[in-house]
């Protein structure tokens, strides 16, 4: 079984390890996989592979007209990676990718190709890292109708709120720390800003609902402005702060979001570091609960391995998402918020439940209103700290 890896950064050499290390296992339960080639950009830099005979390649040709089965997709860039899948897919080449971006980006495009060809296309890896939640969801959809999914699902926004929460430290404190422990980049901003947790909600409804999500469609508000005062006022309550990306289906609507959430629910409150978490609620059950590590090396590595042993078993699930069913997304259902500002508009006046003033700040609690119309009310969101309220259990 020969295969090509695009990518050797932290999960591409954590898949040849994997490879590796276990070869005789596999080799003994009929997988003899053999890595044909590895793209990259750089072929002066120096690496060190466990396998001292990988053949590495900075032409990607020799990728898409080699003999290979599987490509394994472990890059991260956006545009160049969508049209090399492309190509590899026109020739009949199954892919597995951990690219969220492309695949949330590009879902309808990839899985309509993946169909027309008759080939695999496997993301486990994108979403939530080391846990399967792809597939029990992929599987879930052919007999059980799911009408709503929360997750935590950026391991980093995780790290800095439940560090803040314990330690009561600052924000910019955190982040800091986060960087220097490599758990943040030097920009920061697809992590805190909710822009990575919302690509991964996106591709997870869309599963769910077998319906066309744009990303702008999404709103999404990060954790950028969140303050110490934020957790006393949540703590006071008995309530967590996290960052939740958020989707149901209600009313022949989509409800589907990304933002910080009071929460006393144990499941999100009780999940602290890199940990991710995703609860699916279904026809046939009310709730399941999936948590565990939400990036890592090993940890996505292994979340693309069992994906290649599907694909290369022959027991993958053939995808079946073609967007057939047409939702309008509109956040219209309604609850409470906290909102932490300067500026109360007239607007926002009329929505306040409870409010408490500290220096120059409002810390307000509004009655039950849709974000949609909290949006309207607010205005300039860029100084202000928003989260909804989870009702209390």
């Amino acid at each position: 079984m020969k295969i090509a890896i695009m990518g050797f950064g932290t999960v591409g050499t954590g898949v040849e390890e994997i490879l590796y290390k276990k070869r005789d296992s596999l080799l003994k339960n009929n997988f003899d996989i053999k890595i044909e080639k590895v793209l990259i950009r750089n072929k002066s830099k120096k690496r060190s592979p466990l396998d001292g005979d990988l053949a590495f390649t900075d032409d990607f040709d020799e990728i898409l007209n080699s003999d290979v089965d599987t490509v394994i997709d472990v890059t991260s860039s956006l545009e160049e990676t969508y049209e090399r899948i492309v190509k590899l897919m026109k020739t009949g080449k199954n892919i597995v990718t951990a690219n969220k971006a492309v695949v949330s980006k590009y879902f309808e495009e990839l899985n309509e190709l993946a169909r027309e060809k008759n080939i695999f296309f496997s993301y486990e890896a994108a979403v939530a890292g080391a846990i399967p939640v792809i597939h029990p969801i992929m599987e879930e959809t052919f007999f059980s109708d799911m009408n709503k999914v929360q997750g935590i699902l950026n391991g980093t926004s995780n790290y800095i709120l439940s560090k803040m929460e314990v330690e009561g430290s600052s924000y910019d404190e955190v982040l800091k720390e986060a960087q220097d422990l490599g758990y943040a980049e030097a920009d920061p901003t697809a992590d805190v800003g909710g822009f990575d947790a919302m690509r991964k909600i996106r591709i997870l409804s869309s599963l769910i609902y077998n319906a066309k999500i744009n990303e702008e469609e999404i709103f999404t508000f990060g954790i950028q402005n969140v303050k110490k005062c934020d957790f006393d006022f949540a703590g006071e309550r008995g309530y967590s702060i996290r960052l939740l990306a958020k989707s149901e289906l209600a009313k022949g609507k989509i409800n589907i979001y990304v933002i910080p959430t009071f929460i006393k629910d144990n499941f999100f409150a009780k999940t602290f570091g890199g940990t991710n978490g995703v609860k699916v609620w279904g026809e046939n059950f009310s709730a399941y609960e999936l948590k565990g590590p939400g990036a890592g090396k090993l940890e996505t590595a292994d979340a693309v391995m069992r994906d290649l042993l599907r694909v290369l078993a022959r027991r993958e699930i053939k995808t079946f998402y073609d967007a057939g069913n047409s939702y309008e997304v509109e956040n219209n259902l309604k609850n409470k918020f906290y909102v932490r500002t300067c500026d109360v508009s007239e607007k926002l006046k009329d929505l306040i439940e409870e409010e408490k003033v500290l220096d120059d700040q409002h810390l307000i609690v509004t009655k039950e209103v849709s974000l949609d119309d909290l949006r309207d009310a607010l205005g300039d969101l860029s100084k202000v700290f928003l989260a909804e309220i989870e009702e209390d259990l």
